[in-house]
């Protein structure tokens, strides 16, 4: 190849990796692309039932920063919904996606639903089953509706900035699932625990903190190191 070719070529290709935000302005150069691939979100599609928590993170994302731990942000799976399923109000109806496989977590915008395709556009994502082993007397699928139920609840709350479990006025994503699920999660080794955000210490939970060994892990991306998963489900459960 041709040094002007090869020059030519290495320039669009730089270029074809250049974001431009019109407002505020600003450019990215971002050569990379999410690290949980097409072929693993088809597997998760296939292999995801209503009730999974889902644990995910992202490269080179401010936000992560200051949040303790490997994983950034934590959903909940609710599979098929419906409208008809609870009264929503008009002024949530914005927040409500009905759709065949759904996501119930919480932004910056407060608590929504989309569809399982788009909360897997992530660099790293762990999903985790309830354990029959763990829960022998419980029938698992008669007991999903009571946190579907609540899920749907929680719809529109706002985003809780302070991270503040005491109140669940607001809610953070892990405070999200945590209050679906809180009346089995103990069982699981899940607890809230003191944190350092942001140079205060406050009673919480983040996203590592639901990787146990009690519960199923029936997905991990690639991206993901077992010696990572180890290294979380050691800490949990020491």
């Amino acid at each position: 190849m041709k040094i002007s070719s090869l020059i030519r070529n290495s320039f669009l290709t730089f270029f074809g990796d250049i974001k431009v935000y019109k407002f505020p302005f600003f450019i990215l150069y971002d050569p990379g692309s999410y690290k949980v691939k097409g072929f693993e979100i088809r597997k998760v599609i296939d292999t995801i039932e209503p009730g999974d928590i889902l644990i995910r993170g992202y490269s080179n994302y401010l936000d992560g920063a200051f949040i303790p731990g490997f994983f950034s942000h934590a959903g909940l799976y609710l599979g098929e919904t419906r409208k008809t399923d609870l009264v929503i109000p008009d002024v949530i109806e914005n927040v409500f996606y009905e759709g065949k496989q759904v996501v119930i977590h919480s932004m910056a915008n407060g608590v929504f639903t989309e569809d399982i395709i788009n909360f897997c556009k992530c660099d790293y994502l762990v999903i985790l089953r309830r354990n029959q082993q763990i829960e022998p007397d419980v029938d698992l699928n008669a007991d999903y509706r009571k946190v579907y139920t609540k899920a749907l609840k929680n719809l529109g709350k706002a985003y809780d900035f302070k991270f503040d479990f005491s109140d669940i006025g607001n809610l953070s994503c892990t405070e999200l699932v945590y209050v679906c699920n809180e009346h089995f999660l103990p069982l699981y080794n899940v607890k809230i625990k003191k944190r350092k955000v942001m140079l205060f210490k406050k009673d919480m939970l983040v996203p590592d903190d639901f990787i146990t060994k009690e519960f199923n892990i029936i997905f991990s991306s690639q991206s993901v190191k077992q010696s990572k998963l180890d290294k979380i489900l050691t800490f949990n459960n020491q």
